[in-house]
């Protein structure tokens, strides 16, 4: 059975052990299918349905004309996404690695920034929900 990470209205993302899937909801067409390392942790698709992002072992980006898969030793292992604009999301590596850090990835431009390590969860046990 899939596990749906994301969706909207018109989109969303599913996974089913480590097959990722954006599929369109009213025609069920697949617009893009990924493997991962693992499961992926997350999903985000923006408001207006022109991008999506997945993240885990690595880090995959589709737009209505491609999609890119980055692997990057600074964007591997993430946990969790967060919309910041038309252009603009974040990314939090997983707080319980070896470097966990806040990165802020351009879509425009592929340019991505860290904004901060991200500390406040060392010692803690894991929790799926963390604030960030």
């Amino acid at each position: 059975m899939r596990k749906i990470l994301y969706e909207t209205e018109k989109l969303k993302i599913e996974h089913e052990w480590e097959d990722t899937f954006l599929i369109n909801k009213s025609t069920n067409q697949i617009l893009l299918k990924d493997d991962f390392y693992g499961d992926p942790d997350c999903g985000l698709i923006d408001k207006n349905n022109k991008w999506a992002v997945i993240g885990g072992d690595h880090l995959t980006i589709w737009s209505q004309k491609s999609w890119k898969r980055i692997e990057n030793k600074d964007l591997k292992w993430i946990h969790s996404l967060k919309y910041v604009n038309d252009n603009i999301f974040r990314i939090l590596i997983d707080p319980w690695s070896e470097k966990p850090a806040i990165w802020e990835f351009n879509l425009k431009t592929f340019d991505y920034n860290k904004i901060r390590d991200f500390n406040d969860y060392n010692g803690r046990l894991y929790q799926d929900q963390v604030t960030w």
